[in-house]
């Protein structure tokens, strides 16, 4: 829980896997000019390669993970549902600061279960709400950069569907950015502190949001 910036990503069925290759090797070299910690090298789920290093391996893991997610169930809410295939899965990680979560850029090949139409499809939803936690300037700076990797996307023939819960990427506004934050900031905080009363002192709750410079204030509605 907490403001989050959720996108899709597609690219049409019978796009040829270099093609798909080479759209997200130009969205990483945008995406690695960004003020972001770190962007991981494009990486294939069907390439396990025994040689590569922690980090590579480390982003292969992921994108493997997430493409096992995307090509499971979770298309039950899709009409008609599809069928990914988990070794199509190219992509790369985004570490985009401290505080957010990570995000996943990538697509895999699938299809729906009559077999009457394929895309290339990925889906990522990256928190970055608790960036914040440094400072309100590293959360626009992270959130802003994960949405102008998005714009890069589209600009490279993506279909891009985007749900920002801070409404910077219908506004384009930084003020309204920071307004959506705050009113989730203290949505949290005063969450956070009804339920820490209620569990009391023998079952103490953790979570980001206790560790804001402002919480007590954002707990009293400031």
């Amino acid at each position: 829980m907490g403001l989050t910036l959720h996108f899709e990503l597609r690219l049409p069925g019978d796009a040829s896997r270099e093609d798909v290759l080479s759209r997200l090797t130009r969205l990483r070299e945008v995406a690695a000019v960004q003020h972001f910690d770190e962007v991981s090298p494009i990486v294939e789920a069907r390439d396990p390669d025994s040689e590569s290093s922690e980090a590579l391996a480390s982003a292969r893991g992921c994108i493997q993970y997430v493409a096992n997610f995307i090509a499971g169930p979770m298309a039950n809410h899709e009409q008609p549902r599809y069928i990914g295939d988990v070794d199509s899965a190219i992509g790369f990680r985004i570490d985009p600061g401290d505080g957010a979560e990570t995000a996943h850029v990538g697509l895999l090949h699938r299809r729906t279960e009559m077999g009457d139409h394929e895309e290339w499809y990925w889906w990522c939803s990256c928190k970055t709400q608790y960036a914040s936690l440094v400072s309100d300037e590293h959360f626009v700076r992270v959130h802003t950069g994960l949405v102008a990797v998005l714009d890069a996307a589209v600009e490279l023939g993506f279909a891009v569907d985007v749900g920002d819960e801070g409404e910077y990427w219908e506004s384009r506004s930084e003020e309204g950015l920071l307004a959506s934050l705050a009113k989730m900031n203290r949505l949290m905080a005063k969450f956070g502190g009804v339920l820490s009363d209620a569990l009391g002192e023998e079952h103490k709750l953790e979570a980001p949001i206790f560790s804001h410079r402002r919480f007590e204030r954002l707990e009293m509605g400031e």
